[in-house]
């Protein structure tokens, strides 16, 4: 084994923390036996002090501008249509792209590449002869078919796989790929998820780790005292992005049960907004072990690291989605009836849906025994599973 090796965790697609967090345990266990770690991240405002701070190397990885489908806008069918909005289909851009993550390589001269919906670091590390772990949430993983399926199932209006294809092999050289699939391959690939929410499975042949969330990062979360101690508390997270935000707040205020409410990317004045005798608010991560073992409820937008988190924690949620993965989720979580998903997703049918889920004992009762099912589980060990597989890759 290679001692003082360099190891680069890469991050490409999406929004969040969730993108990283996962990551956190693995990026630990590696700077305590000497190695080197570097993050190279699409969003360096969101995580990349908080690493820093860790003793991690942040970089700012290469990623097209972000032109995310709006939420009330058409939804990507497939895969090719994500890769297609970040800069798949055009060769001008994958190969500028290309070259940076040459230089990232040349810089940090990894012994192994842990990609976090990161595809192109992973076709560039493969070109390189570099070892490439896979650490993929369901959405960020496409079943093994050519052409890509509609996630909606019927059909595709136009399927955009043969240029995806196309621009990979003419950047890369010919015969690289010859499916969407294949961009995404990995020497070892692990499904951070369980199989029964996953919304493309059970798949076979797929690795599945469970959910690899931190809950140990973060202030405690704080709780509005209410009109009455008795009140149910609901721990709360949203993002600025989601459309008819200032209704929902209306209506969190219009409500009797407590919030503990994390809104992503607030500023100060409109977290002012939101303060009420019933609303503490925070834009920063909250530590996440007190927040779900101290409420009754979740209220979230379908961060999955957090959906995982409240059903191992036997909590029940109610959903206000603005994407497509996040619907796929939150309909896995109602399936399992450990959650409610309001239609329409009105400020009063999701006050609604909040107090059915606390008056209800049913949903509370079905999340627990997802918990129950999976009380052995721990991302910790998972972590450290996966961590061990790592290890023996550097060569």
């Amino acid at each position: 084994m290679k001692q003082n090796a360099s190891v680069l965790f890469t991050w490409e697609i999406g929004q969040g923390f969730g993108h990283v967090l996962p990551l956190i345990p693995m990026a630990r266990e590696f700077k305590a036996q000497g190695h080197k770690v570097t993050f190279a991240l699409r969003d360096v405002r969101s995580v990349g002090a908080m690493l820093q701070g860790e003793g991690f190397n942040v970089l700012q990885a290469p990623f097209h501008p972000d032109k995310f489908f709006p939420a009330e806008g058409p939804q990507p069918q497939s895969m090719a249509d994500v890769l297609t909005i970040f800069g798949f289909t055009s060769h001008q851009h994958l190969s500028g792209m290309r070259a940076a993550w040459e230089g990232i390589l040349q810089a940090v001269r990894p012994g192994l590449v842990i990609a976090s919906y990161a595809p192109l670091s992973l076709l560039c590390a493969r070109q390189h002869g570099i070892p490439t772990i896979l650490m993929a949430m369901p959405f960020e993983l496409p079943i093994d078919q050519h052409p890509s399926p509609a996630w909606r199932g019927g059909e595709l209006t136009y399927s955009m796989d043969g240029d995806v294809i196309n621009t990979v092999n003419c950047v890369f050289g010919e015969a690289q790929v010859s499916s969407v699939h294949q961009i995404f391959s990995a020497d070892k690939t692990y499904v951070m998820s369980f199989p029964e929410l996953d919304f493309f499975g059970p798949r076979l042949q797929v690795n599945y780790c469970g959910a690899l969330f931190v809950n140990d990062v973060g202030p405690s979360p704080q709780w509005p005292q209410g009109e009455t101690s008795t009140e149910a508390k609901i721990f709360t997270y949203l993002n600025t992005e989601l459309p008819y935000l200032d209704q929902i707040r209306q209506a969190i205020h219009r409500s009797k049960l407590r919030y503990c409410v994390v809104l992503r990317d607030a500023s100060p004045a409109l977290m002012d907004t939101w303060r009420a005798p019933n609303v503490s608010i925070t834009n920063q991560i909250l530590r996440l072990s007190e927040a779900l073992s101290q409420c009754d409820a979740v209220f979230n937008f379908g961060n999955l690291g957090l959906v995982y988190a409240s059903l191992l924690a036997g909590k029940p949620m109610v959903f206000y989605v603005r994407n497509l993965e996040a619907m796929l989720t939150a309909r896995q979580v109602t399936r399992l009836g450990a959650g409610l998903l309001p239609h329409p997703p009105t400020p009063e049918n999701v006050i609604q849906a909040l107090q059915a889920v606390i008056d209800q004992p049913q949903f509370a009762a079905n999340a627990r025994q997802f918990a129950d099912r999976h009380s052995g589980y721990s991302p910790m060990a998972s972590s450290k599973r996966i961590f061990d597989d790592a290890l023996a890759m550097i060569r």
